[in-house]
């Protein structure tokens, strides 16, 4: 049996001890990428081409600097708005999440990347509980979850600071027994590059490793305006497009592919019936790429013209969003929204049996 090693992460914010990070052996990795690179393989292999079922393929540690620059252009309304709700609402929503019992409190973070909205209401939190809290986030990236940890340290150098590096979807937490109120934050709009059976099934998750009584907090982008949203994912510096070529790098670094990134095109496409922006890669000419299966080297044939669908971002109205988490064993509590309505943020809190 394949032992399982452990990362640290030097001087973590809550003491001097080392903090550590469940992190799998090489030989064990490597299992998991020829996996991975199988599934990419088969879906590439299909007509029409699409990985969007395939997002942790966004995220390794050059993916994850390169969301962050999304962010911070001027076209991603979504950063700032939700941002904004935060400013706005902290204080109340740690209050409305620690429920009529005034529980103590510990936040657990699905994919938080550096967790730069989520000191906001960690501070909030401090200022509620005055005392300690426990902070968990959870990413793929260990780059993002190292500068996480440093940003948090400076800013709320009270809270005690877990890492751990999983795959939040499919991998469960590791948490310690708690007697107060677990505060789960699924935050950025993540919920919306997942489709509505991948939805379902993260929430379930979560549903799972909760007890009746704990907290969602969930944002999501609302569905408006078709040229504001196409233009989030437009941005006229191009830092979109390279999150969606970076995906092509990695299948040629970790994979074995061999992408001319340069024959490729970004596109982005208004997707009116399901009510979301896909974002595609274009083969500028009819061409091959070589990928690797479970027999070996295979051939993978583009037309010139054919697209890849990299990833679908869906947008939802709040009757969808009710129904979600409804049928996942949540119910909704508290609702903030931007100026606009653009961006919701939801409270929902665990129900002992589902519906």
């Amino acid at each position: 049996m394949i032992s399982q090693n452990l990362m640290s992460f030097p001087n973590p914010v809550c003491d001097q001890s080392p903090t550590y990070i469940p992190f799998e052996t090489t030989t064990r990795y490597c299992v998991r990428l020829r996996k991975f690179g199988l599934v990419a393989c088969l879906s590439l292999s299909d007509r029409p081409k699409s990985i969007s079922n395939l997002q942790w393929l966004h995220y390794d540690d050059e993916g994850s600097i390169i969301f962050e620059k999304i962010v911070l252009q001027d076209e991603y309304y979504i950063a700032r708005a939700e941002r904004r709700i935060f400013e706005l609402n902290s204080d109340d929503i740690i209050v409305k999440a620690a429920g009529n019992e005034k529980n103590r409190l510990r936040i657990v973070e699905l994919g938080s990347g550096t967790a730069t909205k989520t000191g906001i209401l960690l501070q909030a939190a401090l200022k509620y509980q005055r005392g300690p809290i426990n902070y968990f986030p959870i990413d793929v990236s260990t780059t993002a979850l190292h500068e996480a940890q440093s940003n948090l340290k400076c800013l709320v150098p009270d809270v005690c600071v877990m890492p751990q590096v999983k795959n939040y979807a499919t991998d469960d937490f590791v948490l310690p027994s708690f007697d107060g109120c677990t505060l789960v934050i699924y935050i950025g709009v993540s919920i919306g590059n997942s489709s509505k059976e991948e939805a379902k099934s993260i929430l379930h998750h979560v549903y799972e490793q909760l007890k009746a009584e704990d907290v969602l907090l969930l944002s999501v982008d609302m569905c408006h305006d078709p040229s504001v949203l196409l233009s989030a994912y437009n941005d006229k510096n191009g830092v979109v497009a390279d999150f969606q070529f970076n995906v092509l790098r990695r299948l040629n670094r970790e994979f074995g592919y061999n992408f001319d990134l340069d024959q490729f095109r970004y596109q982005s496409v208004w997707n009116e019936h399901n009510c979301s922006v896909e974002q595609h890669l274009q083969s500028l000419c009819s061409q091959q790429v070589k990928c690797i299966d479970q027999f070996g080297e295979k051939t993978l044939h583009f037309d010139k013209g054919e697209t890849i669908n990299m990833i679908d971002s869906y947008k939802f109205s709040i009757e969808d969003i009710n129904m979600l988490l409804n049928i996942t064993g949540f119910i909704i509590e508290h609702i903030w929204n931007d100026e606009h309505k653009w961006i919701t943020v939801i409270l929902a809190r665990k129900l002992s049996l589902k519906p």
